[in-house]
C-alpha cells in the first residue's frame, strides 16, 4: 500500500501528520517498537525538512511518501530547499560536538531505521524499516 502526503512547512503540523501516517500503517500490524522508531524518525525528518530545507516557509510543502508491504515500511521526506551533504554533517556524538544543537535528528534516523538514503541534492531522505 502506498500513500502520498503534502504538508505545509508549519511545525504545528508535525504531530498531526505523524498520527495520520501511523493510522495509514495500522494494517501493517507493526510492533510498538517499530511504530516508535518510525514515528520518531518521521517527526525528525519532517522538522528538518520544514526548518532547514524550506526555512519554515508555509507556502513550501514537504512531500511525504509512505508505503508498506509485509516485509518493510518505506518513508520518503522531501523538501524544496537547496539540500545538504549528510557526509559533511558533524558527528554529534564526538566530545567537541556534544553541546551543539545540530545533527541529532540525522543521527537518530541513521540508528533507528534499517536503511537510510539521501538523494544527490540532499533534499530527500528515504528511510526503510524492515518488518522481519
Amino acid at each position: 500500500m502506498k500513500k502520498e502526503f503534502r504538508v505545509s512547512s508549519d511545525l504545528s503540523k508535525v504531530q498531526e501528520t505523524s498520527s495520520d501516517v501511523l493510522g495509514f500503517l495500522k494494517p501493517a500490524g507493526l510492533s510498538e517498537s517499530a511504530l516508535y522508531d518510525i514515528r520518531l524518525c518521521l517527526e525528525e525528518a519532517l522538522i528538518n525538512a520544514m526548518k532547514y530545507g524550506n526555512g519554515l516557509d508555509r507556502s513550501k510543502p514537504v512531500r511525504l511518501d509512505v508505503e508498506f508491504d509485509k516485509r518493510q515500511v518505506r518513508v520518503s521526506v522531501e523538501d524544496e530547499g537547496p539540500g545538504f551533504s549528510p557526509r559533511k554533517l558533524a558527528d554529534c556524538t564526538r566530545d567537541d560536538n556534544l553541546l551543539k544543537g545540530s545533527g541529532r535528528g540525522v543521527h537518530l534516523i541513521r540508528h533507528l531505521m534499517d536503511r537510510v538514503e539521501y538523494n544527490e541534492k540532499g533534499n530527500r531522505v528515504m528511510m526503510v524499516k524492515y518488518l522481519s
